[in-house]
């Protein structure tokens, strides 16, 4: 299994090579749908790529390149079918944010605080955002841990969000529990909205609203040109153990509808206009 982890690897499959995803879950909308058939028939690996560390972050390709980073604290660009390093990338922490590429500049957060916007063609920087700092949700006596009185992070909280391009800004959240938007090019802040907890869920965007969740519990609907909020919807409430309360996944939004897992172990579909539930499912307590 540590092998697995810590390596990307790529098969071959019996059929053309699927056209390449440049964001997170395939498109701004975080509907994880190919615009072309899938693979039919699994004929092997082809090649892999070591780092040294494991890897959270799912790849982004554009233009023959993959585009991925590591808990090793390096953010790597691989050539798509030679698996040959063609540059990588220093941060101070982990890179367990999924990438986006758009117009020659590829994005990702890390976990020492930063916000980067490489050269996708050379690795070189572009601008480096810094927030106001990154941690982990953290709770006290948090999965019924002791002492009590301590706060304790989440050892489940290990991604960072993964940001999304649209219109000429670049949207993502924050461990110092704020939601980004970032003029794309330049990096200046556009505007900044304030949640009660740490952000880590990647935002989606339809009908120029920003959709995303925070580990306070409730999951927001924000315009993009302004940051103003259109509406909020409340999650589950867990106040002892803090299991069960959190928008920790990212939402997707089709046909006027955002479906949405939440740590309280329900599954929602929520109006994208209006913030209210439609239905839910409940999958049972964690614990």
């Amino acid at each position: 299994m540590k092998q697995v982890i810590i390596c990307l690897i790529i098969f071959i499959f019996a059929v053309q090579i699927i056209i390449a995803q440049t964001t997170f879950h395939g498109n701004i909308a975080r509907t994880g749908i190919y615009e072309s058939a899938g693979p039919t028939q699994l004929k092997g690996i082809k090649w892999q790529f070591k780092t040294e560390g494991a890897i959270f972050s799912s790849p982004a390709i554009a233009n023959g390149v993959i585009f991925v980073g590591s808990s090793d604290s390096y953010f790597y660009a691989v050539d798509q079918k030679t698996g040959q390093q063609k540059w990588k990338f220093k941060t101070t922490g982990p890179v367990n944010s999924s990438p986006a590429v758009a117009n020659g500049i590829v994005y990702f957060t890390s976990f020492d605080g930063g916000f980067y916007a490489l050269d996708a063609e050379t690795g070189t920087s572009k601008w480096r955002f810094r927030m106001e700092y990154e941690r982990r949700f953290q709770a006290k006596g948090l999965h019924g841990q002791s002492p009590r009185p301590q706060l304790i992070p989440d050892t489940w909280d290990f991604f960072t969000s993964s940001p999304v391009v649209f219109n000429g800004r670049v949207y993502f959240g924050s461990g110092d529990g704020n939601v980004y938007s970032l003029n794309a090019e330049t990096g200046l802040l556009q505007w900044k909205f304030e949640t009660k907890d740490v952000v880590h869920a990647s935002p989606a965007i339809a009908n120029n609203t920003v959709y995303i969740g925070s580990w306070d519990g409730n999951l927001y609907a924000l315009d993009t040109e302004t940051g103003a909020e259109k509406w909020r919807f409340k999650g589950g409430e867990d106040p002892i153990n803090y299991n069960q309360i959190g928008f920790q996944s990212s939402p997707i939004v089709v046909d006027g509808t955002i479906y949405v897992g939440c740590r309280d172990s329900h599954l929602y579909a929520i109006d994208a206009a209006t913030g209210r539930k439609k239905w839910d499912y409940y999958f049972g307590d964690l614990f």
